[in-house]
């Protein structure tokens, strides 16, 4: 939606600079021509606020509250930890990205004993995004959907959960970069309230936590 409100903004705007010379030209004429372009460029220009404000809406990265609890009603027909880990990730976004990766890199399960947790793996490819802050903002957010919901399998004792994103140069094949590690123990998510808790506060939250320093440029400042 956002790359929608941005295309519709940026084409009001051009119409909007349009009419603008167009009423500029005509002005001596405007009685004549019952304000007409007056009129028209009054109402592209209230059409540019409107696209502006959608965008600006969308863009909002101060809205990072995660969902209340849920449970999910997991098919019959799921057996392995693995398969339940995966149908609970593409029921949340899909199997393919918006730019035709899948979403799913690896998902691994491994047993724990008496010395280790059970952990399960799970590289994950998330979505692009207009500004590297919105790139964060998202995927964080959907790190915090997806630890909910992997947090409700009950073999799982500690998640490590990798984020990669699609990064295509001008030249040659595209390549997948990581740009969030995190590691979870399942049980500091049982006393998340989800609904109360912002997905900034995740690496509070982890017992190991990197992103790209990229990603968050003030952390240095």
């Amino acid at each position: 939606m956002t790359l929608v409100a941005l295309t519709a903004f940026i084409i009001a705007g051009v119409i909007t600079v349009f009419t603008a010379f167009l009423m500029f030209v005509t002005w001596p004429r405007r009685k004549q021509n019952n304000y007409k372009q007056v009129k028209l460029f009054t109402g592209t220009f209230s059409a540019a606020i409107v696209t502006l404000g959608f965008f600006l809406l969308f863009t909002d990265s101060s809205t990072n509250k995660i969902e209340a609890d849920r449970s999910y009603d997991v098919p019959d027909a799921v057996d392995t930890t693995e398969e339940e880990a995966g149908w609970h990730i593409t029921s949340e976004f899909g199997q393919v990205t918006s730019d035709h990766q899948e979403v799913i890199q690896n998902v691994n399960f491994r047993e724990g004993d008496t010395d280790e947790r059970a952990v399960l793996e799970a590289e994950l490819v998330t979505e692009d995004n207009i500004t590297t802050d919105l790139i964060r903002t998202s995927t964080l957010n959907r790190s915090a959907k997806v630890l909910q919901r992997l947090s409700q399998i009950d073999e799982v004792e500690q998640i490590h959960l990798v984020w990669d994103i699609y990064v295509e140069p001008e030249t040659g094949p595209g390549e997948l970069d990581k740009i969030v590690d995190m590691t979870v123990n399942t049980e500091e998510l049982e006393n998340v309230e989800w609904n109360r808790v912002d997905s900034e506060d995740l690496d509070q939250i982890a017992i190991d936590y990197w992103e790209k320093p990229e990603l968050n440029p003030d952390e240095d400042e």
